[in-house]
């Protein structure tokens, strides 16, 4: 038994003594640790630059409400003048609903303070692409001049509310040039279902309402269509101090008011006209208008304009731009 002890003994210092011994780690062969892996350079979703037609915003799963600046979910842009400048600004992309044909509506946010300031292109699509062209013109003057944001205000830009109407006229999703509209725009007034979204707000609603002497859509119901859906949505939550609607092509602004002019909105109206130049009317009268959003938004008790460009098919950016920077100033001082 002593032998066959030995005997295993032997033949295990034997096996341990052939074993080789692990090779060592090259002197050549690089070691990352977690803190010297380089990220991947993230890139902003906007520039400075005019966006290109095929650019699409970045879905925010939940949208925060304004408050104390919260953190944003997709930075579109970080621009300061100097590299040792105080950074003024942020620019927000985001996806508040989306269209009948399932087309986004894109929001452009611009500062974090608590007053709301929101204007709105492309209600009437295509037929009206000029306004979407001029909140196009102002998103890319607040990314080259974000001080302009005061720190008190929120800024939304929503280029498109209709974006069916405007790919009916267009072809393109997003940006677009004057080259890219057809001869005719008159189906881009509607959206995929066929409803003029101006008139699918819960004021003075009809399910056969007025554009001109032709019958339009108003909808089946009050906010049936998902566009006017999304911005009532938007609206509520977001509370804003003012909102204000491009359209084309009746030259002045008017007043928001359901029954009767809601004084609120006479009063911002007029900041915005003097600065402009544009004439301020009350409610619009050239025919009825039935289930208009500036209309609703008086019931909700935010104060809300239309401003009608002089044209179908320029933009009019410098006095229009005069005109928010005199809302922007207001909202500073008060």
């Amino acid at each position: 038994m002593r032998q066959l002890s030995c005997f295993w003994l032997v033949l295990t210092i034997f096996w341990v003594g052939c074993t080789p011994a692990p090779a060592a780690v090259p002197a050549s062969l690089p070691v990352q640790s977690a803190d010297t892996a380089v990220a991947p350079t993230a890139q902003p979703l906007l520039t400075s630059q005019p966006l290109p037609a095929t650019q699409t915003a970045v879905p925010t799963p939940t949208l925060q409400p304004t408050a104390d600046a919260p953190p944003p979910t997709s930075v579109i842009a970080q621009i300061t003048p100097e590299p040792t400048a105080t950074f003024a600004a942020y620019g927000v992309a985001q996806t508040i609903g989306t269209s009948a044909g399932g087309r986004p509506i894109e929001s452009y946010r611009f500062g974090f303070g608590r007053d709301v300031v929101v204007m709105v292109g492309g209600m009437h699509g295509g037929y009206e692409w000029n306004t979407i062209l001029l909140a196009y013109e102002m998103i890319d003057y607040f990314l080259a001049n974000p001080d302009q944001i005061p720190s008190n205000v929120s800024l939304y830009i929503i280029p498109s509310a209709n974006p069916d109407g405007q790919f009916f006229v267009t072809g393109v999703d997003g940006r677009f040039t004057p080259q890219d509209v057809a001869a005719d725009t008159e189906p881009g007034r509607f959206n995929a279902n066929q409803v003029d979204l101006n008139r699918n707000w819960a004021c003075g609603w009809q399910q056969e309402a007025l554009w001109g002497n032709t019958l339009v859509s108003g909808g089946t119901v009050p906010f049936s269509e998902p566009e006017t859906a999304a911005l009532r949505a938007f609206f509520l939550r977001e509370a804003p101090k003012t909102v204000v609607f491009w359209h084309s092509k009746a030259d002045g602004l008017y007043v928001g008011g359901c029954d009767e002019t809601f004084l609120p909105s006479r009063e911002i109206a007029e900041v915005y006209g003097r600065a402009a130049g544009y004439e301020v009317f009350g409610a619009f009268s050239a025919y009825p208008v039935s289930g208009d959003a500036s209309d609703w938004l008086a019931t909700q008790n935010v104060p809300s304009f239309t401003v009608e460009l002089a044209t179908h098919t320029q933009t009019d950016f410098s006095q229009n731009l005069d005109g928010v920077l005199a809302l922007l100033g207001f909202y500073s001082r008060n």
